[in-house]
C-alpha cells in the first residue's frame, strides 16, 4: 500500500548500485534503490528499495521502506509503511505507521493521527533531538 500524495510525478531516482554522499531535495516522488549517505527531503513520497542502504535522515510528506536499511531517523507526517525485511535503525515519526511482518525498528515510534497532537510531539521530538546534539531540521515550505 502506498500512501497517497497530490503530486504523482517521479523527480528522482537512485538506481541500484549508485553511491550519493551528500543531501537529496525532491520536489515530488523519490525512489531510492542505491546507497545514501546524507540526508533525503522531499516534499512527495519517497520509496525505498530492498537493495537500499541508507546512512540518512528521511523528511517526506510519506515513506515505503520495501526492504533495505535505513540507519537514520524518518519524518513523513501522512505515513511509513515498513514492508518485510525492512530495517530502520532510527526514530520513526508520523501520523499512520503500518509494519509487516518480519520488519525491524530499533528506535522510537511517535504515532498520533490527531494533528494537534502530532504537532505537539513532533515538536517535542524535535527539540529532543537538538538538546541531545543530534540536529534534525525541518525546511518548513
Amino acid at each position: 500500500m502506498a500512501f497517497h500524495t497530490d503530486d504523482i510525478s517521479m523527480n528522482t531516482i537512485v538506481g541500484v548500485g549508485s553511491l550519493i554522499t551528500g543531501n537529496i531535495y525532491s520536489a515530488g516522488i523519490a525512489r531510492i534503490d542505491g546507497d545514501i549517505n546524507g540526508k533525503i527531503e522531499s516534499a512527495g513520497h519517497v520509496w525505498i528499495g530492498s537493495a537500499a542502504r541508507i546512512k540518512a535522515d528521511i523528511i517526506a510528506h510519506s515513506v515505503d521502506v520495501c526492504g533495505g536499511v535505513i540507519e537514520g531517523d524518518i519524518l513523513a507526517p501522512e505515513g511509513v509503511h515498513l514492508y518485510p525485511k525492512a530495517v530502520v535503525l532510527g526514530d520513526i515519526v508520523t501520523k499512520h505507521l503500518q509494519l509487516d511482518g518480519n520488519v525491524l525498528v530499533n528506535g522510537e515510534c511517535i504515532t498520533l493521527s490527531d494533528e494537534e497532537a502530532f504537532e505537539e510531539a513532533k515538536n517535542h521530538w524535535i527539540d529532543v533531538k537538538a538538546v541531545s546534539g543530534k540536529t534534525f531540521i525541518v525546511h518548513e515550505n
